[in-house]
């Protein structure tokens, strides 16, 4: 199976951790160098959200229609897209208010722009737990063979 979400993802989770740095580093320096560069990566984060978001969609598609996932797994591949949103929409606005803040020069908003790097952060690492668990409990995406000899595991055959 052809799958393009795992590498997309990755940037997800890595990028608000750059910018959170970067953020740190401005707000301790006072260098606008440092939040322009926050900025910059979060919105290329934001930008591969859609990437991972739309991947997901495809892959979950596949997954499902191959009947490569466990019966239990289905329940969290559907909170997994929904809450995929959920990040999207936080790495949204916490891109809007990086961008509020360096235009207004605001350092207040430079502060609440780093909690919401941070809220980023969770949200993606939450988001990447829920993913891997798809793989490793539920076997998402895993060969139909080797699906068949974790349901006889759990029937305790």
């Amino acid at each position: 199976m052809n799958v393009l979400h795992p590498p997309f993802v990755h940037f997800v989770i890595a990028l608000p951790l750059a910018a959170l740095f970067s953020q740190l580093t401005y707000v301790a320096s006072g260098n606008k160098t440092y939040s322009n560069a926050a900025l910059r990566i979060m919105a290329f984060a934001l930008l591969v959200s859609f990437f991972a978001v739309f991947s997901g969609i495809l892959d979950a598609k596949k997954i499902v229609d191959g009947h490569n996932i466990l019966q239990n797994g289905l329940l969290v591949l559907q909170e997994h897209r929904t809450f995929g949103f959920v990040v999207v929409a936080i790495l949204f606005a916490t891109t809007l208010i990086k961008w509020i803040a360096l235009s207004k020069d605001s350092l207040t908003l430079e502060k609440l722009s780093i909690l919401l790097i941070i809220l980023s952060i969770a949200a993606s690492l939450y988001q990447g737990k829920k993913g891997g668990s798809l793989i490793y409990k539920y076997a998402g995406g895993i060969d139909k063979q080797i699906i068949m000899k974790r349901v006889a595991e759990q029937k305790g055959e």
